[in-house]
């Protein structure tokens, strides 16, 4: 029996990625929950492992290609013993093409046009008219389609992109080395791009005393060691968030563009920007509020390791509700962050540093860190962002605050 395995959703409105890398090949034995593929989302590598046990028969995209939510990924032919037809669907969908010669180029666009599904709210367009306007940085859904049922067609894609000069020109020049902008690094450029393009961004920044920050994460840290937990400020840091969001719901927020409605979040599932060899990745911490400092630590060390290797899960990216980015390692003063779209709200962490501050007439030397926060102008008054930052900073310059209504 032929089981025909739907790339899954990845959540947050996701509705394509690209296969970045196949761990099988037709013909392979899997075992349930054996790493099938890593794909691309706009936040991060995701592997996707098999949900059943089996042989692949084949691979439905290739290295590269853009594969759609929903839509079938892989066959596997089920192993004796595995669950039937009543208990997993079998699901006939009309399977992409193989990269068309030139003479069938347009017919297979036009069957792939057809046969498409486009979630509601998303530019009706063919993978090829989507291609190029993430080639030239346009976002689909600010593009009039000319086609039949509003479909963008590549000529107006093309309009826009000639007019604001974006269309990339191939150096021909031997000392300049040539990119490509794939995977991760596409992602990101598309990410920041809409971002930039669609809120407007305003960033307020302040001193941190983080002296009986530091001094609490150093005896719990000694008293954690035993149990093999890596404590560093960053529980502490999501924490604070979650007391301050509590407060001012407005940032735990994302905002529809299409409707013209803010969402509001009852749930602090807390984005961590990381820095990958790959680039920027965004793995989320679900439900920091109901974990403790030692639980969030763990967590956190997990979704490091697994970042940088490659190895996110869908479960572990997406959907987050607010997100946090710490530039400490890097040095600097601070910097200001840009907004993890569709969220309103992102906060900057920064080094930790000994510096001089008067302190009752008298000046000491104190732990200071900076603090930035981004927001966006459109949802979040520049007193409420101030606010938002204002109680952060109380909950970490008094970090025994933290413990009154948590875990």
């Amino acid at each position: 029996m032929i089981y025909s395995f739907l790339l899954p959703d990845i959540g947050e409105g996701v509705v394509e990625a690209e296969v970045l890398k196949w761990h099988v090949k037709p013909g392979d034995a899997v075992e349930e929950d054996q790493p099938l593929a890593e794909v691309m989302t706009d936040k991060a590598t995701v592997t996707i492992p098999s949900p059943k046990r089996g042989r692949v028969t084949r691979l439905l995209w290739k290295e590269g290609e853009i594969a759609r939510v929903h839509e079938p990924l892989v066959e596997i032919e089920l192993a004796d013993g595995a669950p039937q037809a009543a208990e997993v669907p079998i699901v006939r969908m009309p399977a992409p093409p193989p990269p068309p010669r030139t003479e069938t180029r347009a017919a297979v666009a036009e069957v792939i046009e057809r046969t498409a599904r486009f979630a509601p709210g998303k530019a009706l367009a063919t993978p090829a008219v989507r291609a190029l306007a993430r080639k030239l940085g346009i976002d689909l859904q600010r593009v009039h389609g000319t086609g039949p049922d509003g479909r963008v067609r590549k000529e107006d894609v093309e309009a826009p992109g000639s007019a604001s000069g974006t269309a990339p020109a191939t150096p021909a020049d031997d000392r300049i080395e040539v990119v490509p902008v794939r995977g991760l690094r596409r992602r990101i450029a598309e990410k920041m791009a809409r971002s930039s393009r669609t809120a407007a961004h305003f960033t307020f920044v302040e001193q941190l005393d983080a002296t009986e920050l530091v001094a609490l994460k150093a005896r719990m840290a000694r008293a954690a060691a035993p149990e093999g937990a890596k404590i560093t400020f960053l529980p502490f840091v999501l924490k604070a968030t979650v007391a301050a969001l509590r407060k001012f719901p407005q940032l735990n927020a994302s905002f529809d563009e299409s409707r013209g409605e803010i969402h509001r979040k009852r749930w602090y599932d807390i984005g961590i920007a990381a820095a990958t060899d790959q680039g920027l990745t965004v793995p989320v911490v679900r439900h920091v509020d109901r974990r403790s400092i030692v639980d969030l630590a763990r967590e956190v060390e997990r979704l490091g390791v697994e970042s940088r290797a490659g190895r996110l899960r869908p479960e572990d990216v997406g959907d987050s509700t607010f997100t946090v980015t710490s530039l400490g390692a890097l040095g600097g003063m601070f910097a200001t962050p840009v907004l993890n779209h569709p969220e309103v709200g992102i906060l900057g962490i920064h080094r930790i540093r000994p510096t001089p501050v008067v302190r009752e007439g008298q000046v000491v030397i104190r732990e200071v860190m900076y603090v930035s926060l981004t927001s966006d102008h459109r949802v979040v008054d520049g007193s409420e962002a101030a606010a938002f930052t204002y109680e952060f900073i109380r909950q970490l310059e008094d970090p025994s605050l933290l413990f009154l209504h948590s875990v």
